[in-house]
């Protein structure tokens, strides 16, 4: 399939996926679950391997955050990742139309090429995985890309890489609170205990929801192998 896509702005292409593959929830299966997950660490440091922009033969980038999309289906569960060159054969760039031709990729192959070794990582690069349903991401995200600005030589503010020809994203609800920037809510990680943060600067009394902070452990238990006993049902 060809989705919308833009380099650096995973959040984005992921909420456009979202709203490409979310009306499929209305006519497919009960049993049809979609997830967008963060990946991020408290110091915003996370190692992930097979990665499109590693100039590395194992693909490692250490990102600050990432995003990606899973997918669950009659007890299948299978990962959308942009950046991956895991089944890369399947994986183009339009450049003339900015699509990106992707696959879903099955999970457990995705989790053990792209997570790799997470016992022997340093604290401060544990990764943390932020789950959250589609139909709620869709509603609450909000960027107005101000965290791609940096000012150059002269001053002036200019983006770090090129924004996405779509207009900047803001969910319903967002719109109605008056928010247009809340990405770090959703980059934004637990304490080491994997617990969901509590606080989200009071945006959770708009209606907006973050879904929930998962240690890689737990991340692994409720989306490998025979997930269907453990995944959360939409509202």
């Amino acid at each position: 399939m060809e989705l919308p896509y833009a380099s650096c702005y995973c959040e984005e292409n992921i909420y456009k996926a979202c709203k490409t593959l979310h009306s499929d929830l209305k006519t497919a299966s009960p049993d049809y679950f979609l997830f967008v997950v963060f990946i991020s660490s408290p110091t915003r440091a996370v190692p992930l391997f097979c990665q499109r922009s590693s100039l590395r033969q194992d693909g490692l980038v250490i990102w600050d955050y990432h995003v990606v999309l899973v997918k669950v289906l009659n007890d299948k569960t299978h990962v959308l990742d942009f950046d991956t060159i895991i089944q890369a054969d399947n994986v183009q760039l339009n450049v003339r139309d900015g699509l990106r031709r992707v696959d879903f990729i099955q999970f457990d192959e995705y989790a053990e090429l792209t997570f790799r070794h997470s016992w022997s990582l340093p604290e401060n690069f544990r990764r943390r995985f932020r789950v959250i349903s589609a139909q709620d991401y869709l509603s609450s995200f909000a960027s107005d890309r101000s965290h791609m600005l940096v000012l150059d030589g002269s001053g002036q503010s200019v983006y770090v890489k090129a924004p996405p020809p779509w207009p900047p994203i803001c969910g319903p609800i967002a719109c109605t609170a008056g928010i247009l920037m809340n990405i770090d809510n959703f980059i934004g990680m637990a304490d080491n205990d994997g617990n969901k943060l509590n606080d989200q600067h009071g945006l959770e009394a708009y209606g907006m929801r973050f879904g929930e902070v998962l240690t890689e452990e737990q991340f692994l238990d409720r989306f490998s192998a025979s997930p269907g006993d453990n995944i959360g049902h939409h509202e």
